[in-house]
């Protein structure tokens, strides 16, 4: 099971399947493993403003 987090901010979903090309994570790159300066694309939130979503 793949598992999804949202920026408590702005909503924005960050999926593990698709990475995030704007900071150049590439695809199946789980949440854990993004490195620590990575924020959120739309808001610009740390890692640490998302939140688990529930499958």
């Amino acid at each position: 099971m793949i598992l999804t987090y949202r920026c408590i901010n702005c909503g924005y979903l960050y999926n593990p399947t698709c990475g995030d090309s704007s900071q150049s994570i590439g695809p199946d790159t789980l949440f854990k493993e993004l490195p620590k300066s990575w924020k959120c694309p739309r808001c610009g939130a740390p890692r640490e403003k998302f939140e688990k979503m529930r499958p």
